[in-house]
């Protein structure tokens, strides 16, 4: 199991209830698998923002992994292991 610190901004900050969280990914022990541990904690609002309710699939967004940038899109079977960090840049709508 991996100890994971969560940092978010915008409206996933708002559904995790603070800017810093600490979650484990138990299996896998991979972004995905945060993702998912995300999804059992929060429920119905997290995957609302994260994942599109037409196709089922994730919604591209960036992450940071331990200082280093990383896509939604294609980097979800990275691994994670205890202590690592990573961050949610989800995008702003806005005009």
């Amino acid at each position: 199991m991996a100890r994971v610190r969560v940092k978010s901004f915008s409206v996933i900050r708002d559904v995790l209830g603070s800017d810093v969280i600490e979650i484990n990914a138990d299996s896998p022990e991979t972004v995905g698998g945060v993702f998912l541990a995300l999804r059992q904690r929060y429920g119905q609002p997290f995957k609302d923002l994260i994942w599109d309710p037409d196709t089922g699939e994730m919604a591209p967004f960036l992450l940071v992994l331990n200082g280093t940038l990383i896509r939604s899109s294609v980097d979800m079977d990275k691994d994670v292991k205890d202590g690592d960090e990573i961050a949610i840049i989800f995008p702003v709508g806005g005009g």
